[in-house]
């Protein structure tokens, strides 16, 4: 008996769509800061997001290089410098020996570097330099995450992440992103989501449900930190949180089908927490 293939949905101009399944990859990237700046800037999105890297972080990412036999590691902070031992690393038959390099000094506002050892005093600050000055695969990847949050919905398909459902209203801001990784040598898959499939519609919904549930447990999970010493703007903060996630179910009713009551409890719950939370730190007595 020959099996029936089923054939494919046929995704024309006239055919509506849910949205896409995007993932994206920056293997092995290396752009200047300026670069990636001028790219944000070209596909018409926030160059804010692709901030300076501070001379401490950079460092962290030059021993990295650094570190090839030897130790590296922070001995002692003042508010202008940190200091760091280099202890080279040597074995002997069955044993490693330990012995003290030298010690370099950091300054925190500027990025130089000095140490006794002029050789490595060189070596450290042109790692550290191009460290300052070049933005990897995975930063490139937090800016897009960054502007995602800022502008538009990722909803995780898989547990490990590397792969979103982005909803069909942000298409127009999907284009940009694509522009952007484009510029910097980076690439965007883009797979469009018919509406009106069986597996497709169900996918969406639980994407979209597990995204606005993990939401709300995050909510829930900082109400319960809460405490007297909880800052009056912190408790408005996640009344304002709870709220804008109120709203987004809304947004997104289409997509939740049988799930968006449970999930309007959920954040119910969570704002009633909240409620007895602020009346509870008010009130500590009645406690």
């Amino acid at each position: 008996m020959t099996a029936t293939v089923p054939l494919p949905v046929p995704v024309g101009a006239g055919t509506r769509l849910l949205g896409e399944v995007i993932a994206w990859a920056c293997p092995g990237l290396a752009v200047p800061h300026a670069d990636l700046v001028r790219a944000l800037e070209a596909a018409d999105l926030d160059p804010g997001v692709a901030r300076e890297l501070a001379p401490r972080h950079a460092f962290a990412r030059a021993c990295k290089k650094l570190s090839d036999q030897r130790i590296i590691r922070p001995v002692a902070e003042d508010t202008t410098t940190i200091k760091f031992q280099f202890t080279q690393v040597t074995r002997e038959d069955d044993r490693y020996e330990y012995t003290l390099e030298t010690t370099l000094t950091l300054d925190k506002q500027t990025g130089s570097v000095s140490c006794a050892l002029p050789g490595l005093a060189t070596a450290a600050q042109e790692e550290l330099d191009r460290c300052i000055a070049v933005r990897t695969g995975s930063d490139v990847t937090r800016v897009v995450q960054k502007l995602f949050e800022r502008q538009a919905d990722l909803f995780g398909i898989r547990p490990g992440g590397g792969c979103y459902f982005v909803p069909q209203q942000h298409a127009g801001f999907t284009d940009k992103i694509q522009e952007l990784l484009d510029r910097v040598g980076g690439r965007l898959l883009r797979f469009p989501v018919p509406a009106g499939t069986d597996e497709g519609d169900r996918s969406v919904a639980q994407a979209v449900a597990d995204g606005h549930a993990a939401v709300v447990a995050e909510h829930r999970a900082a109400v319960a930190q809460f405490g007297a010493d909880t800052r009056a703007d912190t408790l408005q903060r996640a009344a304002e949180k709870i709220r804008a996630t109120k709203f987004k179910l809304q947004t997104y009713a289409e997509y939740l089908t049988g799930e968006k009551e449970r999930l309007d409890r959920v954040v119910t719950d969570a704002e009633q927490e909240l409620r007895a939370k602020v009346a509870e730190i008010a009130n500590p007595a009645a406690g």
